[in-house]
């Protein structure tokens, strides 16, 4: 599988939200639900049953994305 170079950025006004193009958002609980961190991929409705989550830190929520991005990538 090849390694992808995903560039994750924060929000300029939420800094507990890091998006990146064509991935999704990483949403902490701060800023968003409690629980932890979550995931919501650019490829499914804004919806809060497709958060993929709640992960402990925002190292393993993006983690996560990224490998459900490369594997979105494969499809």
């Amino acid at each position: 599988m090849t390694e992808q170079n995903i560039s994750w950025e924060q929000d300029g006004i939420d800094t507990g939200w890091f998006f990146a193009k064509n991935i999704g958002s990483v949403r902490s609980s701060t800023s968003y639900r409690s629980g932890g961190w979550w995931f919501l991929p650019k490829w499914l409705p804004d919806m809060e049953e497709n958060d993929i989550g709640p992960f402990k830190s925002k190292a393993a929520a993006l983690a996560e994305a990224e490998r459900l991005a490369a594997q979105q990538l494969t499809k």
